[in-house]
């Protein structure tokens, strides 16, 4: 929650401050949202493979491994978190805005949030999936 609160006011005074410092406003290049798009798929595709190794199969995985994949879960949904604040704070701040410019960040930042917000499910989705599974005897192997 406060990783997304910081990343809102970094987004909304982005603008502001490119004017005031007389730089050119920001935008979201596609490049931006294919790369959140990635990580949010890879995210989502270790979340499922370690749910269906650990869970369903009952199969387990190194300590190290679990560990890893635990942190990298929670480090996926934070930063997330604070890229999705960030990209609403840019659409809040181009809102009202005139030009072509800026109906096109605010789609392109709207098109990043998305992913980003899906990068905050997957990286909670990969914290649950390294749960032991009930009824186990805390062995993961």
């Amino acid at each position: 929650m406060v990783s997304w609160a910081l990343g809102l006011v970094a987004g909304w005074a982005s603008r502001g401050i490119a004017i005031r410092a007389g730089a050119a406003t920001p935008s979201v290049s596609w490049l931006t949202i294919a790369v959140i798009w990635f990580v949010m798929a890879v995210t989502a595709g270790t979340a499922y493979l370690t749910w269906s190794t650990v869970q369903r199969e009952r199969r387990g995985v190194a300590a190290e491994q679990a560990v890893a994949r635990l942190v990298f879960g929670k480090t996926i949904a934070r930063l997330s978190a604070f890229v999705l604040g960030g990209f609403i704070g840019i659409v809040i701040s181009n809102l009202g805005v005139d030009g072509d410019n800026a109906n096109h960040v605010i789609v392109r930042a709207l098109l990043a949030a998305v992913g980003a917000g899906g990068g905050v499910a997957a990286g909670l989705l990969l914290e649950h999936a390294c749960r032991v599974p009930p009824g186990g005897n805390g062995d993961l192997r």
